[in-house]
């Protein structure tokens, strides 16, 4: 699976990231690095990677919320974090990993929302 340093996109930019939504979905989440990016809609999680920083090809994978087996969330003293998440029947996590001041506790807490 991949790993992503991700930075926060708004929900109004998170559209602009993939041309691979349905009518109507919306992202309640977002987050972008430079190989790609990531997208939590109602529906489904979307994960947009690219082969190479200049390729143009583009690859988007969707998994809906009843793929998710579990996820789990790191915090360190220096206030980095990460947000792994086991996909279908991946055996590698998708990593994501945000810099000193990105909470992904509100990730977090709606991922455990849509797989309560």
């Amino acid at each position: 699976m991949r790993i992503l340093d991700i930075e926060p996109v708004s929900p109004a930019e998170a559209s602009a990231l993939t041309p691979h939504l349905v009518e109507g979905e919306a992202a309640d989440a977002a987050f972008a690095s430079p190989t790609g990016s990531v997208l939590f809609t109602p529906l489904r999680l979307l994960l947009v990677t690219r082969e190479k920083l200049l390729e143009e090809k583009v690859e988007t994978a969707s998994w809906p919320y009843r793929e998710i087996r579990h996820f789990s969330i790191q915090d360190s003293e220096d206030g980095r974090a990460a947000l792994r998440i086991w996909l279908g029947a991946e055996a590698q996590p998708l990593h994501l990993r945000a810099r000193a001041g990105i909470d992904l506790g509100p990730l977090q807490r709606l991922l455990a929302e849509r797989l309560g």
